[in-house]
């Protein structure tokens, strides 16, 4: 990744990359000091009922179309990577960890509360690096 940037944004991607670790601090190097991250990810708040929710929608619907659409194994990923990563508030301590501050986790609103968020966060300014 080359940069500096002033911003960084990531959708859906760090439930599909094998260390999310190493990206975030790969995206920490590449952003200038004061950048900004916005991670918009499917996180599960932690709460039973937002897991059932996102269980219940994909059985029921999502993945009965999309098997007989011919996508079922990428809708059974998509369920699965989803139960298996991180809740929001573990991804943004992950964030912390990684060197942000001013991490905030940002609940979509609608059914998927708790199911879908967009957490900020931003690089230390100048002076101000956080130890790790």
């Amino acid at each position: 990744m080359r940069g500096p940037f002033d911003a960084v944004f990531a959708a859906y991607l760090f439930r599909n990359v094998a260390d999310p670790d190493a990206v975030l601090e790969a995206v920490r190097a590449a952003l200038v000091p004061g950048g900004r991250l916005a991670v918009h990810e499917y996180t599960l708040s932690g709460r039973a009922v937002d897991r059932a929710v996102w269980t219940g929608v994909c059985r029921g619907f999502v993945l009965p179309v999309a098997t007989l659409l011919g996508d079922g194994d990428l809708y059974r990923h998509l369920w699965r990577s989803v139960v298996e990563f991180d809740t929001a508030g573990h991804f943004a301590r992950r964030v912390r960890r990684a060197g942000f501050t001013d991490v905030r986790v940002l609940p979509l609103p609608g059914w998927q509360t708790g199911i879908t968020h967009t957490v900020v966060a931003r690089r230390p300014g100048a002076g101000t690096e956080v130890g790790r």
